[in-house]
């Protein structure tokens, strides 16, 4: 069934954004738990090269590693038994015992923890296990669950843990437990060169006197070889419609569970009464439009500094997936902006596509 009818203006706000210099390029998609009514690609993967953006073009989606990686991890743990989320992050790091026996995993999760936004690790050379004793012996943190600070640091720490419990490097077992399962092919850590030509480029970096494309832009999870808990994460949208599907049914995807109804409705519950952010586990909860649009009041998603997002629609049960490699273009992109108006405009054809579905 053709349902671009109902997105022509979705369609038309995106292309005029590239058309205008806005963006480089972006992939949209719209999913719900047993279809995808609207995808929509537009522009450039490699401006400069003169790649076009198509379907399966594999973004560094950045942050949303947080919530498509890390998250899913712990949350199998949790469900595995083998951590608490009220557990002192000491009982797995014992460094953190001197200085920072009061924080928990929750805290790590809901970025209430304290710590700063972020150290450049990269700039001394800082090993992952060193960077861990370092966020350790931080002494200008603030007191848990008095701010939510949004930090790398906590998610950089949650996946070291997830290492140490498991045994195995982030991206192994997330890919045994998450990616495999769901069949995204085209989700990875350090993709191969030879997929080159399918991956979107980032950001023009001094130090290599290029684009950055095919490795992470982000500076610390690149060097950390390109896993981390916080950053690292290359997919694809249709990758990303499984991961979706799966969360609006409940965490069932073909047939299969991957994870429990429970604790997905667990993740995307307010942890942070009283504060003035709204955090799930992992998640961003509604705040105010300034993230998800005037229309969207009621839902959890998250975004990544290329220019990435993933916004769920608690009320009409549907996802919105938006990846763009904006910073291709520099940082001066207005994204959150194209993000509001493109979101707006999906709600409203959403809102009229499910009425005629629901009428047939």
């Amino acid at each position: 069934m053709n349902h671009k009818k109902y997105f022509t203006k979705v369609t038309t706000f995106i292309d005029k954004a590239v058309q205008d210099g806005l963006l480089p390029g972006a992939v949209a998609g719209v999913v719900t738990p047993n279809e995808m009514p609207y995808v929509h690609y537009s522009g450039y993967a490699h401006f400069k090269k003169r790649i076009y953006m198509k379907e399966n073009t594999i973004f560094d989606v950045a942050s949303l590693t947080k919530v498509a990686t890390t998250l899913p991890a712990i949350l199998k743990l949790l469900e595995d038994g083998e951590l608490d989320l009220d557990d002192p992050v000491y009982v797995y790091v014992p460094a953190f015992k001197e200085y920072q026996s009061d924080v928990t995993i929750r805290h790590l999760l809901c970025h209430t923890s304290g710590f700063q936004p972020g150290i450049n690790f990269y700039l001394d050379g800082t090993s992952m296990d060193e960077a861990i004793i370092r966020i350790s012996e931080r002494k200008d943190k603030k007191e848990v669950d008095s701010e939510v600070i949004y930090s790398d640091l906590n998610f950089i720490t949650l996946g070291y843990i997830v290492e140490k419990i498991t045994g195995m490097s982030l991206d192994q077992y997330v890919e045994e437990i998450i990616y495999q399962p769901l069949g995204m092919k085209d989700t990875c850590f350090n993709p191969s060169s030879k997929r080159l030509n399918q991956i979107a480029a980032t950001e023009f970096m001094e130090s290599i006197q290029d684009y950055q494309w095919g490795k992470v832009h982000d500076e610390n999870a690149n060097h950390f070889g390109g896993v981390s808990g916080h950053a690292g994460l290359f997919t694809t949208l249709h990758d990303l419609v499984k991961f979706s599907r799966m969360i609006l049914n409940d965490g069932r995807y073909n047939g299969q569970r991957i994870l429990s109804k429970q604790t997905l409705d667990l993740s995307r519950e307010i942890q942070t009464e009283g504060l003035k952010l709204s955090r799930g586990l992992g998640w961003q909860l509604y705040d105010t439009p300034s993230f998800s649009g005037q229309f969207l009041q009621n839902g959890f998603g998250h975004t990544g500094f290329t220019g990435t997002s993933l916004w769920f629609d608690a009320d009409k049960n549907f996802a919105i997936i938006l990846l763009t490699n904006r910073v291709h273009f520099g940082r001066q992109t207005d994204i959150a902006r194209f993000r509001r108006i493109t979101h707006n405009l999906i709600s409203l054809a959403m809102e009229e596509f499910q009425e005629v579905d629901q009428n047939d």
